[in-house]
């Protein structure tokens, strides 16, 4: 220690053959800093495996190119036209088709992908794979349960509506759920959505608290429009609460189904 009640680690070079410094090895009681700091060092450690493991995550969510940006098959952004070498690494992403490495903002092929129940590369017009829409989505998804900034919604409503069902009529499908109406929820009552958030609060445990939640504030004292965007919403975020959703999709189709 630096001085008496500090906590500081004293910087001075260690006597040789000895574990203290001159001035400490003459004191009559020395203690050694990191067993007294050990927990605050393994608090440490835990916080710099955490960040690491969040960085890695968002990094893998990017996709190929996200850190090597070579051979890649369009050299600017699409909608951006920010150069490959400029474009963020937390807002890139990049899939491969015919072994060619396409790349966009998150933002430009996250919105072009709910322009269809079927979306496509917007370069070739080949449809995007299961793998690369799922990936899409837990992009989204980790922007919204970690509270970050996600792209925009429509302004018109109609709009807003059809995309956000678009998201989910995706997700539904690529669970092995085919047979889905695309005003399958868009033209139910509000009664009808009441049903279907009380079936998710009492079926399923993992969305049971956001089930309750939409039942007391967003679906209950939403006006016409706004209970169905609020609903179409939280059904996003549901479906979205786990990398595999196939039992919460499961459990949203049997209270569609019900209701």
């Amino acid at each position: 220690m630096k001085k008496k009640g500090s906590t500081l680690q004293c910087t001075a070079n260690a006597l040789r053959r000895h574990m203290f410094c001159g001035t400490h090895a003459k004191a009559k009681t020395s203690e050694i800093w990191k067993d007294i700091r050990e927990k605050d060092i393994r608090i440490i450690k835990c916080q710099s495996i955490a960040r690491r493991w969040l960085v890695v995550r968002r990094l893998r969510l990017g996709g190929p190119g996200v850190l090597n940006r070579k051979n890649l098959a369009n050299d600017e952004e699409l909608v951006t036209f920010t150069e490959s070498g400029r474009q963020h690494p937390f807002s890139y992403f990049g899939f491969i088709e015919n072994d060619k490495t396409w790349w966009f903002d998150f933002d430009t092929l996250w919105i072009w992908s709910l322009k269809s129940v079927e979306p496509t590369n917007p370069y070739t017009r080949t449809p995007l794979t299961i793998e690369v829409r799922k990936r899409l989505r837990e992009a989204w998804a980790y922007r919204i349960h970690h509270i970050m900034s996600v792209p925009p919604d429509p302004r018109d409503a109609e709009e807003r509506i059809r995309s956000r069902w678009i998201m989910l009529h995706q997700t539904f499908v690529d669970n092995g759920f085919v047979d889905v109406s695309l005003n399958q929820l868009t033209r139910l009552p509000k009664s009808s959505h009441i049903a279907m958030w009380r079936f998710l609060r009492d079926d399923s445990p993992i969305t049971s608290y956001l089930a309750a939640h939409m039942l007391a504030f967003s679906i209950v004292n939403a006006g016409p429009t706004m209970y169905i965007i609020n609903s179409l919403r939280n059904l996003m975020m549901v479906v979205t609460l786990q990398k595999e959703p196939y039992e919460t999709v499961f459990a949203v189709m049997s209270a569609i189904y019900r209701c």
